[in-house]
């Protein structure tokens, strides 16, 4: 199963936020070890090859406890350069994460790192 990541941003425009999406699926590969992909959705007849879906990253095969650690310290690292950014978590059960700056500001994190760990419960089973 997989997991959806969604990214938004009041003060970005569809152009930039498309890209920091693709910047932060290169580095849940690169740091998080995870398989990402960019949404897509199947074009339209007649058109080329799928469409990306905006501002959402599908995230395979994950471990919950690892993954949730790390998870949050690339998030972490995304909102100290632009700090409107927020991001969903849903899973195939429906369960949602929704991660505002001021959670990665927390000086305990505690608290965020189990609530992505619940969501993520059964994603691999």
């Amino acid at each position: 199963m997989a997991i959806t990541l969604s990214l938004s941003a009041a003060d970005l425009d569809n152009d930039d936020l498309q890209d920091v999406t693709r910047r932060l699926c290169r580095d849940l590969i690169d740091e998080a070890g995870v398989t990402a992909t960019l949404a897509t959705r199947t074009a339209e007849p007649g058109a080329k090859g799928d469409l990306a879906v905006l501002a959402q990253i599908i995230i395979a095969a994950v471990s919950a406890g690892g993954f949730a650690s790390v998870l949050v310290n690339v998030l972490k690292a995304y909102v100290q350069r632009k700090p409107s950014l927020r991001f969903e978590l849903l899973n195939a059960k429906g369960d949602k994460v929704t991660i505002i700056g001021d959670d990665l500001r927390a000086s305990d994190m505690n608290h965020l790192t189990q609530a992505i760990k619940n969501a993520l419960e059964g994603v691999n089973e």
